[in-house]
């Protein structure tokens, strides 16, 4: 009978734990990357432009919320949701032609399921990654929000009260 020391055990178990995280974490860095052509990146910002629309302060797409939700929709999603959400967006009608009311029309019908459940999976993933991305970005946490990068300010100058 063949006995394993307890030294060898967790030897051979270090190992293999090591080795199935770096096996994971290779094949994580060699994920294809989902590629945005100029017609799907054009279409983008014309949905994220209707969830967060340009007014008398700055909208989503001059803040560069795009640009964030692709990289959301890269590194965090699975490539099936990124996927899911280009065949959506291009399944549907356009809209660069289309009035400001007739769009927030069409965006309230997609949101209620009238286009299928995954136009309405899609649209809600991309509706929460804008508001997100738009709600982080410098320009609103600056002026609506009162962000201050280090509160708590040192003033030197200051007597000391005994």
């Amino acid at each position: 009978m063949n006995t394993i020391s307890r030294r060898n055990w967790v030897k051979g178990m270090a190992l293999a734990t090591l080795g199935s995280v770096v096996f994971t974490d290779l094949k994580a860095a060699n994920a294809p990357s989902i590629q945005w052509s100029a017609d799907q990146d054009q279409l983008l910002q014309a949905w994220i432009g209707v969830i967060i629309p340009e007014s008398s302060i700055p909208g989503a797409v001059s803040l560069g919320v795009p640009a964030y939700v692709k990289v959301m929709l890269r590194d965090c999603y699975e490539p099936a949701t990124s996927t899911t959400l280009m065949k959506v967006l291009a399944a549907l009608p356009s809209i660069e032609k289309v009035s400001e009311s007739e769009k927030e029309q069409l965006f309230f019908q997609i949101e209620q399921g009238k286009q299928g459940a995954d136009a309405q999976k899609a649209m809600a993933t991309l509706k929460g990654l804008t508001i997100r991305g738009y709600m982080t970005t410098e320009y609103v946490m600056v002026n609506h929000q009162n962000y201050v990068m280090a509160p708590g300010f040192f003033n030197g100058c200051e007597p000391l009260k005994k």
